[in-house]
Order: C-alpha cells, then sequence, then structure tokens
C-alpha cells in the first residue's frame, strides 16, 4: 500500500453554507492562513521549551512561557517539558511549570512514562523532584512508595501516600507484597486514603490482536489467544481465560493469575505473569519458526579468486564486510602470539575502523589532555554521557601493513569538545574513508577534513558539535558516528543531528559543497549511506528512522519506505539486485528487501504479505547495532544480545537461528573472508564462525580490549582496532 509518509500541516473549512459574511469569510480564511504559517514557528518554540526545561535555563522557560508557548507543548512521542525537568531534576523549572499549569500526570508514549516516573528514575539521589510531583499527581502513587521502600528513603515515604489516595488494588498490592513493614514505612501505608478501582478498560477486537500470538522464555513457550471479547492464556493443555483488568492487564475469573504486556511506543514486546505469590515470569514475543530453505551451496574456497587488498572505508566496499581472496586465520591468540604479525599503539581513544588502501592502514582518534575517560561497556539500555571539558586533538594515523611501523601522523583539530558523548563512544566514532588518492575523515569539533594519503591536509570545512542524541530528549548528547563515503569523486555524508539534519556532497578535490539535502522529521542516527546500482542509475540508499533513496549526483528525493526504527545504527546492505535494509528499535524492527525502481512514498502496512515495491520483508527481527552480512546467499543477521539468524537472502526464510557460546554484547560489526565471519564483542571476545546454513563457531577468543570497531580485511590480514591498539593478525604458514 503507498502512501505520504510526511505530509504538511493543511488547514481546512468545514464544507456546506457559510455562516458568516464574505468579510467574514476572508478574515477566517486569512486567520487560518497565519495559523498554518505559525506552527513550525509552535513546534521550534516547543522544542527550545524542552530543551531550556532539561537543562534548567529557567530565566528562557519564562521567556517563552511570557511569549505565548503553550506549557504543555509535546516533542515526539509526547514528551513535554515538565518530562524533561522532572528528569534532570530542574527544580526551579518544575515549580514554574507546574504553576503555569503544566499537567503533572504528563506521560510520553514511547517508553510509557509519566513525569513522576521519570523523577524517579534519573531525577537526583534525594528524590527531591519526585516528592515536589507528588504534591500534585492523581496517580503513581504507590509506584513512587514501593521505590521509597526499596531505597529506603523515608521522606519519600511519607510524600508518596501523603499526598493523596492510591486505588484500594494498589493497597493491596503494597500490603501483600511488604507486610512486615517498620517504622515510617508501616506508618505511611497503615495512614493512607484509598479511592475506588477505575472500571477496566475496553480493548477492540485489533488491540486484543496485537497482544495475541506465542511468547518464550528459558522456561519455555506459552501461547495467548483470543476468544469472547478477551484473551486466553495457553499453556500446555490448560486454558485460563483472562478479562481486562487495567492498561494491557488481564485477570483470570479467580484473580490467581495476573498477565501484564509490556513494549515501547505502544508495540508488544513480552509479558509478565503473576500466579500465587511467586516472582512474576517475564517472557518475550517468540521468534519465528525456523525454515531452511535446503537449497544454499555449501561454501567452496576459490583458489582463483582475486584477492581483497583495499579496504577503503567501514567495512570495506560500499559497506559490504567482505575480504576474500587470501585464507585468513582461525586462532586469534594474544597470550600466545599466534598467528599475530604486529601490535600498534594508538593514543587516545576512539571507535572508528582502520581502513587499508595498498599498503597503507589508517586509523582516527582524539587525544584528550590528561586522557579520557575509559569506556563503559556491557548489555544496558543506560544513555549516560561522558562530559570532557578538556582540549582534545584530533588525529590520524598512517601504518605499514606489513610491518605496523607508523608512517605519519596528521592533527586535524584541536579543541575542547563541543559536545558530550556516550559512555560506550568516543569523540573518533566516524571511519575514514580513501579513495587512493584522497583520505576523507570526519570529527565532531574538528569537522570535516580531506588529506592526501601523505598525510598532507588539503582542505576542511567545520561543521559544528554534530550533536546525535536519544530521539526524544533534544538535549541528549551522544556523539557522532556516521562515516563519510566516496562516489564518483564526491563526498557525501550523513548528518542526522537533533536539529537540521541533512546529507550533503562536497567535491573531493576542491572541498566546494555540491549539494545540501535537508532531512526535516528525521530523528537522530548513526548510520552510514550506501551506494546501490541500479538499471535506472546509481542511488543512495539511506537508513534512519525514514528510511530513503536520493540521487547522488544532486541529493533529490527518489523514495521513502516505512514503517522502521526511531533510532537506527545499521548501514544498508546492497546485494547483487536488491538492497537490504533493517533496523532493531521500536516502534518497529523490519527487514526490507528493496527491488530497485522503487519510487515514491511507500507505507508497508503490518501483516501484510507482499508489495510490489519489496522483494520479502519481515515485520521484525531486525538487529539494532551491527550491520548484517550478505554473503554466498546468506543474510547474516547478528542481535546486539547475543543472538545471530541466518536468512535465505532471496526468500528471507529464517535457515537458523542460533546464540554465541560465551555471550556477550555485539555493536560491532560482522565481516567475512573465505567462509570465515569475524565478529566482536564489548567485552573483548572475537568470535570466528563457519559462514553457511548452520551457526557453527570455529573458536572464541579474547583480546584483552572492547572491540567497538569493525575490522578490516586486506591480503589476508585481519585489522582489528581495540580504543588503544591496532592489531593485525595473519596466518602463519607451517
Amino acid at each position: 500500500m503507498n502512501s505520504s509518509l510526511h505530509r504538511r500541516p493543511s488547514c481546512r473549512t468545514r464544507r456546506g453554507r457559510p455562516a458568516f459574511s464574505r468579510t467574514g469569510l476572508r478574515l477566517g480564511l486569512i486567520v487560518a492562513l497565519v495559523a498554518c504559517l505559525a506552527l513550525p514557528a509552535l513546534a521550534d518554540a516547543g522544542r527550545e521549551l524542552r530543551l531550556a526545561a532539561r537543562n534548567g535555563d529557567l530565566a528562557e522557560v519564562k521567556r517563552l512561557l511570557a511569549a505565548g508557548t503553550p506549557v504543555d507543548s509535546a516533542g515526539i512521542y509526547g514528551n513535554t517539558a515538565l518530562c524533561l525537568a522532572a528528569q534532570q531534576g530542574q527544580l526551579d523549572v518544575m515549580r514554574l511549570l507546574l504553576e503555569k499549569g503544566a499537567d503533572p500526570d504528563a506521560r510520553e508514549t514511547f517508553f510509557g512514562m509519566s513525569a513522576l516516573d521519570m523523577a524517579l528514575w534519573k531525577g537526583g539521589p534525594e528524590f527531591e523532584a519526585a516528592q515536589l510531583l507528588l504534591t500534585a499527581v492523581s496517580s503513581g502513587r504507590a509506584g513512587a512508595f514501593e521505590k521509597a521502600i526499596q531505597a529506603k528513603h523515608e521522606s519519600l515515604a511519607r510524600a508518596a501516600l501523603s499526598g493523596g489516595p492510591i486505588t484500594e488494588s494498589e493497597a493491596g498490592y503494597l500490603r501483600d507484597r511488604y507486610p512486615e513493614l517498620d517504622g515510617v514505612y508501616a506508618e505511611a501505608l497503615a495512614a493512607v486514603r484509598t479511592k475506588p478501582d477505575p472500571a477496566p478498560p475496553s480493548y477492540s477486537a485489533k488491540e486484543l490482536a496485537s497482544m495475541a500470538g506465542e511468547f518464550e522464555s528459558g522456561d519455555g513457550k506459552v501461547k495467548v489467544e483470543t476468544a469472547d471479547g478477551g484473551l486466553v492464556l495457553v499453556r500446555g493443555e490448560a486454558r485460563t481465560p483472562l478479562a481486562a483488568a487495567g492498561d494491557r492487564e488481564f485477570k483470570s475469573e479467580d484473580g490467581g493469575t495476573t498477565v501484564r504486556f509490556f513494549g515501547r511506543a505502544g508495540t508488544v514486546e513480552g509479558m509478565s505473569i503473576a500466579s500465587g505469590d511467586g516472582e512474576p515470569m517475564r517472557m518475550r514475543v517468540a521468534e519465528s519458526p525456523v525454515a531452511a530453505s535446503g537449497e544454499l551451496p555449501e561454501y567452496v574456497a576459490d583458489p582463483e579468486a582475486e584477492a581483497t587488498v583495499h579496504w577503503p572505508g567501514f567495512r570495506g566496499r560500499n559497506r559490504d564486510g567482505i575480504g576474500d581472496g587470501i585464507d585468513t586465520p582461525v586462532n586469534l591468540d594474544l597470550e600466545t602470539k599466534a598467528n599475530v604479525a604486529w601490535i600498534a599503539d594508538i593514543p587516545g581513544l576512539g571507535n572508528s575502523s582502520p581502513v587499508v588502501w595498498g599498503d597503507q592502514v589508517f586509523v582516527t582518534t582524539a587525544v584528550a589532555e590528561g586522557g579520557s575517560t575509559p569506556l563503559r561497556t556491557g548489555l544496558t539500555g543506560a544513555g549516560d554521557e561522558i562530559e570532557e571539558n578538556v582540549e582534545h586533538r584530533w588525529m590520524v594515523l598512517a601504518f605499514d601493513k606489513k610491518s605496523g611501523k607508523k608512517l605519519w601522523e596528521t592533527e586535524v583539530g584541536r579543541a575542547v569538545p563541543l559536545t558530550k558523548r556516550h559512555f560506550k563512544a568516543t569523540q573518533a566514532n566516524s571511519s575514514p574513508v580513501t579513495d587512493g588518492k584522497h583520505l576523507v575523515v570526519v570529527f565532531p569539533t574538528a569537522g570535516l577534513a580531506c588529506l592526501g594519503l601523505d598525510g598532507k591536509l588539503r582542505w576542511k570545512h567545520e561543521l559544528g558539535g554534530l550533536n546525535a542524541g536519544g530521539f526524544n530528549d533534544p538535549g541528549m548528547q551522544w556523539g557522532f558516528a556516521a562515516s563519510p563515503i566516496l562516489h564518483d569523486g564526491t563526498v557525501i555524508l550523513q548528518v542526522d543531528i537533533h536539529e537540521g539534519a541533512y546529507i550533503a556532497a562536497w567535491d573531493v578535490e576542491t572541498g566546494k559543497r555540491k549539494w545540501k539535502t535537508e532531512r526535516p522529521g528525521v530523528a537522530p542516527s548513526w548510520s552510514t549511506p550506501a551506494i546501490w546500482p541500479t538499471p535506472a542509475g546509481d542511488e543512495l540508499v539511506v537508513n534512519a528512522s525514514i528510511i530513503r533513496g536520493y540521487d547522488p549526483d544532486n541529493g533529490k528525493e527518489l523514495w521513502s519506505l516505512g514503517p522502521t526504527s526511531i533510532q537506527v545504527v545499521a548501514a544498508p546492505v546492497i546485494g547483487r539486485e536488491h538492497a537490504y535494509v533493517s533496523s532493531g528499535y521500536p516502534p518497529a524492527r523490519p527487514i526490507y528487501a528493496v527491488k530497485p525502481g522503487i519510487r515514491g512514498d511507500h507505507t508497508i502496512e503490518p501483516g501484510t504479505e507482499g508489495s510490489e515495491v519489496l522483494a520479502w520483508h519481515q515485520t521484525r527481527g531486525g538487529a539494532y547495532m551491527p550491520t548484517p552480512l550478505l554473503y554466498r546467499g546468506m543474510y547474516y543477521m547478528v542481535h546486539h544480545n547475543g543472538r545471530i539468524a541466518g536468512h535465505d537472502a532471496r526468500s528471507g526464510k529464517i535457515v537458523y537461528r542460533g546464540r554465541f557460546s560465551e555471550g556477550g554484547t555485539f555493536t560491532a560489526s560482522p565481516v567475512v573472508a573465505n567462509g570465515k565471519i569475524y565478529q566482536g564483542t564489548e567485552e573483548g571476545t572475537m568470535y570466528v564462525l563457519e559462514a553457511g546454513a548452520e551457526h557453527k563457531e570455529l573458536g572464541n577468543f579474547w583480546l584483552e580490549e572492547p572491540l567497538m570497531a569493525t575490522p578490516a580485511i586486506s591480503e589476508g590480514k585481519l585489522l582489528v582496532r581495540t580504543p588503544s591498539k591496532l592489531i593485525a593478525f595473519e596466518k602463519k604458514q607451517p
């Protein structure tokens, strides 16, 4: 089904006989036109209000409110100024917003968190923001009291239950859950006022159907079915009818079983089942059943395959991640130096990947005065920022591929960073790109620069702080990570930042900008685009909160596709015919195999089987961080939590699912050489897999430091970059 993904606001009048004079009609049309023209200004003012509130800029908040900015103007997914101020513990701003009529029960719709929830989560160790909200909210008190019990915070406990009533069921839950309270907690619970529970919500057939399906945990699978305006929980032969009891909450008739569904952006990602006095069991939506095609050829090494020499950018040639031609090693042992050709030290801190041209290897780094704050790694949904208010030097280094000797280093810029970074990120995340004559790099703060392969700076453009962060918080700063690409003498860079997202192109010889295309409505992303050769000409495929294709010669938009994730990291993958685009964050985690020739705006409705613009698609199953790997008929999807799925690239059918034996957190992307797939983890483990129709590990090796960067492959060398080292592995001949 085709439809527009983004339309300009329209102002329409109701059809029918006018109820006022022509003069009134003209006046009404003028007012309507002015209102339409004012919409972008109001949106900008609302964004500025939210930014000022979360930063605690009381004077700016007062100015914006006095200028008429609505106090509850909401951003994407309903985040308000009060929500953001509560999250940051900005008490003076919160008091002003509440005085001006801000809704104390404001709730954003992506995580389903209220302003009180945010204050309890991140509003400060003394819960002052939460206690302020508890004087005004109409709900959430029971949750605040439970948080007070867990944190052993007496003043929060008093504030939670003294300011207003809680429902009878909430009071019953607290008494049953915490029967042995004493002191302030027992007194507060004994004195709490209660109110009747609200009537259970009514769910449509479509809403009930969205909660039905199979769910799994380590203990097995259960099924939820729709029936008679409710749901049925199926466990083996047992069938338990469930009736609506609350927001995505269902209970059995005897009250002995409670099922609660959870998920971000209104989706269902899993559920919990509580029975009796036991702990609730959390289960996630079950994976699709395996459907092996049985048609995949066995991998046979091609002795005449041309050796991969150049690895010119992130993941090599056009992001394909393939380095065939010369066999690469399996055993990667730093302790015994097995198959270690050389190790070079890299100053500073960087997550960018190495690139290769001929006998030179290039890396980038950011060197902080006094040293950088170390990376934190591991599977977590936290978004903590790191601020380093010290001077940084942004560096490009070249090494000899055969010996590891440093050939040269060039400083591209020197300054205090204009933006913070995510605790897993660095001030040098973007990988270089080269065509054998030019070497192009990009850094937040230092900008976009072109060097010769001798290290001499040819041209440079400052691009500002390049501030990308969480989609629902305009002040969050996680750092920039998109890498530049080169195409027909043109540098192209995807700049999806908080304010003023765009994609632009520069002449690689002169640095003169060729074109710039604004990308309004696009959330911050960290993806790198790819060039898609099609019968109609080359296209620039860009993965973000809206998937788009552009003409790389002029930046003209050719097509768009959705739905997809609101936060995107993975790059598009280009096959011989189709472009594969995927992502793994709510509200949608699709995999799209796009046919050449697509034009216009396309929305793929959930549950649809086919589309005239797609060879195949899946509505969920996409991976969040690593870019997938397309290799010899298989499309490998590595998930950041340690799962891997192998798809038949022609049909999309799942050939296998597996888990990495030692687990780990997966941010880097897989690469492959002569049938061996290399996949690193944040914890420092490098897995070696055998490519093919089953999940088979050839080995796993600890390399002592986080592996955030994707390796490069050149003439049989596997070049692995850690935050502080560049390691060359090479298969040693017996």
